[in-house]
């Protein structure tokens, strides 16, 4: 049984708590994880020299590690984005990775690093103060750097450059574009790292991206590197962030067994894998096609092939216009999927294949008519796995990995199918509109000291275990506990067991 070392990108769910369900579905993994407390809290980095500490201690005893760079060198993801570190002091940190390696050269170090997002929207919950001001700016100004300098620009953006660039405060512009500059160093260092062999494998995430942008730039000169040093085999770069953990864990799961799982993809809309879906930079059939490579599978051409049969519920348009759970569908001139013959489909591909299914048609959640209409057939209880929350990327990834690390575990495989129906569909789609109206009328106000947290899960747990008991889930479980892990209902930190 292999023992798997893994740093994580921060402590939220996502990151921790799903690698360690994955883990336990399993027959054949060990999971190492470090204490949560060691990992900080949103804006509050990580203790960067107890975490480097942990990773001594416990290095020589795992025969797989993966780690978040971000955690390691910055103290997680949001504080990648807040630091006022050197390049010299970030890439002192990183130094403990070539350490590590030329202690425990037998070890395999799958590593993944971040390039730093530039939401397109004015806020300052996850970034610096000054972007709940000029952060819409900020993003544009970086499109239109970018496409100026691939000569792209047409004279009104070339004037529109112009007067963003007159128009954003220096001392911002600098403190953004020096962060950006050091993380890119470290990015390009973790490159040099991989050609040394320190690392044996690299993914270079885009978080929240577009296809031109500050994001967009910098992927361009990294994979110069990977190109020049031969490394496209061992270093991917795709869309997507708090998934890739999981995604790693598969990849170490399946080395492991000397596996590589062959999966087909079937889509609900004709025009899904062509779409590029809202908060990145490609067509998602070719974002998940990187994701399958990079969790060590392979798509294959039709089921008869297949280990496994990723359905996508997949948005007809991206972009912008695609809509999120929860919310009233945009009105487009593309006309909706048609769910009956993919509902069909699904239940014909059960009947002979293990069956995940990525409900990406949305952003932050499921799409509620298909999901009541899988929970009316009956269909919810037979997958074998669930994934519809955040990104395309975030939802198809976990998905991914939880098919192919727990397939063969059908009573262990059912609790996390069982936790993402719950939290995916019923918390994200239907209960955490409901919970901010509930919080609004009470006068309750989240807040970053989680003060007011316990005023409003109880209303949420009610809520959950109301819908949960009408549903046929794949297992039976019971609702234990609700946390706001991030003082918000973003997200939630959801607690089950199997009754």
């Amino acid at each position: 049984m292999p023992k798997i070392l893994l740093l994580p990108l921060d402590e939220r769910p996502c990151n921790y708590l799903f690698p360690n369900m994955l883990a336990f579905s399993s027959e054949d993994i060990e999971l190492l994880l470090p204490p949560k407390s060691l990992l900080g809290a949103m804006k509050q980095a990580a203790d960067i020299s107890a975490v480097a500490q942990w990773l001594r201690e416990n290095f020589f005893s795992c025969d797989y590690a993966i780690i978040s760079i971000d955690m390691l060198v910055y103290g997680g993801i949001v504080p990648s984005r807040l630091h006022q570190l050197t390049q010299q002091q970030c890439l002192d940190r990183l130094s403990v990775l070539t350490q590590l390696h030329a202690a425990y050269p037998h070890i395999r170090i799958f590593a993944f690093t971040l390039i730093m997002r530039a939401p397109a929207y004015n806020s300052s919950l996850e970034e610096p103060d000054y972007y709940a001001v000029y952060g819409e700016r900020l993003c544009r100004f970086g499109a239109l750097r970018d496409r100026q300098r691939r000569g792209l620009s047409s004279i009104e953006e070339k004037s529109e450059f112009l007067a963003l660039e007159n128009a954003l405060p220096p001392e911002i512009l600098h403190d953004f574009c020096n962060r950006r500059k050091t993380n890119h160093a470290v990015n390009l260092a973790s490159v040099s790292l991989l050609n040394e062999g320190v690392l044996d494998f690299l993914v270079v995430p885009l978080d929240d991206c577009a296809p031109y942008g500050w994001a967009a730039a910098e992927r361009g000169e990294i994979l110069s590197a990977i190109r020049q040093n031969g490394l496209g085999r061992r270093a991917y770069s795709y869309c997507g962030a708090d998934e890739v953990g999981c995604i790693l864990l598969a990849r170490a799961a399946n080395h492991s067994r000397r596996t590589s799982p062959g999966i087909f993809l079937q889509y609900s809309s004709v025009c899904g894998p062509f779409v590029i879906p809202k908060y990145e930079d490609r067509p998602l059939g070719e974002n998940l096609r990187w994701q399958i490579a990079a969790a060590g599978g392979r798509t294959v051409p039709s089921a008869e092939f297949a280990d496994m049969v990723l359905m996508v519920n997949s948005p007809t348009v991206g972009g912008e216009q695609m809509s999120d759970a929860g919310h009233d569908v945009i009105f487009c001139n593309i006309a909706p999927a048609c769910l009956p013959d993919f509902i069909h489909t699904l239940r014909a591909m059960l009947q002979c294949k293990p069956v995940l299914l990525a409900d990406v048609a949305l952003a932050n959640g499921a799409d509620t008519e298909l999901m009541k209409a899988l929970a009316q057939e009956d269909l919810l209880a037979k997958l074998t796995s669930y994934s519809g929350w955040n990104t395309a990327a975030n939802a198809a990834g976990t998905c991914i990995a939880h098919g192919m690390i727990c397939a063969d575990n059908i009573e262990k495989d059912a609790l996390f199918t069982t936790h993402r129906i719950l939290e995916d569909w019923l918390y994200m789609s239907c209960i955490r509109r409901r919970a901010a109206a509930f919080a609004e009328r009470q006068k309750i106000t989240l807040s970053g000291s989680g003060e007011q947290d316990g005023l409003v899960t109880p209303y949420i747990l009610r809520e959950l275990k109301t819908m949960a008991s009408q549903l046929s889930l794949p297992q039976c479980v019971s609702i234990q506990h609700i946390a706001l892990p991030w003082h918000r209902l973003f997200e939630i930190e959801l607690q089950i067991s199997v009754v």
